[in-house]
């Protein structure tokens, strides 16, 4: 007993006191450890009760989930889900490796707006390095109900939640929102026609020379360094689907522009034909945050958000 006493609070020295680092004007607290290199923030606890984290995992990048304007800090969809939860939950989010607290590029997604240590470091497999540690430090907080985690992704998130819970232990639930289903090369192939773009000529010559180099911090294809899209381009939201043991939830809106409804009917297809069970919540007309027409974002996620706390919190 005396060891695991040690252990945890050899573990919570280095994450640091909740109380010590609060998010002014949120429920939020920060968190740092591996001498800095990690940043993450949990919703504080509630007396009596321990709750389940639910990690949200946020989609292209290089921005902070956390803002600063006109001397105020303003929080993302970390907040929404924290209302949607009615502190029935733990909410947490990580900063992507390269990213520092309170950064906010004009232009998140991309390279030219983002610190050259995030252009460095960012890929799949660092970025789900770091959700992983970040969990399992998370996961040894006071309040924290071991027996239930949630992960949420939303856009590029979703692969990235679907790949950490096949690398993460006790990963109960996943929703992937937004995500679409095939490689990223159907996305953008079918993304380019709605504009207009040949793909024939946008993208498979750029892709071409991606697997040329694939390595490569100092190339870039569609604002993103080759390194990144490799990495993201050999899995797909159906690979790891079909690979992860936990509960799945699927959300797409047919109105989304970004990723295409279509991408998610064949997500649905392949994962029916192995026989993998899942929820899909196919929103009818609803965009790439599900707002429906006539509605003001975030109506459309926090309706979506609603519906999966209530899948895992039942």
């Amino acid at each position: 007993m005396w060891r695991l006493i040690f252990f945890l609070s050899a573990v919570l020295a280095l994450v640091g006191a909740p109380v010590d680092t609060p998010v002014e004007g949120t429920p939020f607290f920060r968190y740092t450890s591996d001498r800095e290199q990690l940043t993450f923030y949990v919703s504080g606890p509630v007396e009596g009760r321990p709750l389940p984290i639910v990690l949200f995992i946020q989609g292209t990048g290089c921005g902070s989930p956390f803002v600063e304007e006109n001397g105020r800090i303003l929080s993302g969809l970390q907040s929404l889900l924290h209302e949607a939860g009615g502190g029935g939950a733990r909410i947490m989010v990580v900063e992507k490796p390269g990213v520092r607290y309170l950064d906010n590029p004009a232009q998140p997604a991309d390279h030219k707006h983002c610190r050259p240590e995030f252009v460095r470091q960012y890929d799949l497999d660092r970025w789900t390095r770091v959700l992983v540690r970040a969990l399992d430090i998370a996961r040894m907080l006071h309040g924290v109900d071991r027996t239930r985690t949630l992960v949420i992704g939303h856009s590029e998130g979703a692969i990235v939640g679907l790949r950490v819970s096949n690398l993460a232990r006790n990963i109960t639930h996943v929703a992937a929102l937004s995500g679409g289903g095939p490689t990223y090369l159907f996305h953008m192939s079918e993304f380019f026609r709605k504009k207009g773009l040949d793909p024939e000529k946008e993208l498979y010559p750029c892709w071409a020379e991606v697997l040329r180099d694939p390595f490569s911090t100092s190339r870039f294809c569609w604002g993103q360094s080759f390194r990144q899209w490799s990495s993201f381009m050999r899995s797909s939201l159906i690979g790891e689907a079909l690979q992860s043991r936990s509960a799945l939830y699927f959300g797409h809106g047919t109105r989304d522009d970004q990723n295409p409804i279509s991408a998610f009917d064949v997500l649905r297809a392949e994962l029916a034909a192995k026989g993998r069970k899942a929820i899909f919540d196919r929103v009818e007309h609803g965009d790439h945050g599900f707002d429906l027409p006539g509605q003001q974002p975030p109506e459309g996620f926090n309706a979506v958000f609603r519906r999966i706390l209530a899948w895992i919190l039942i």
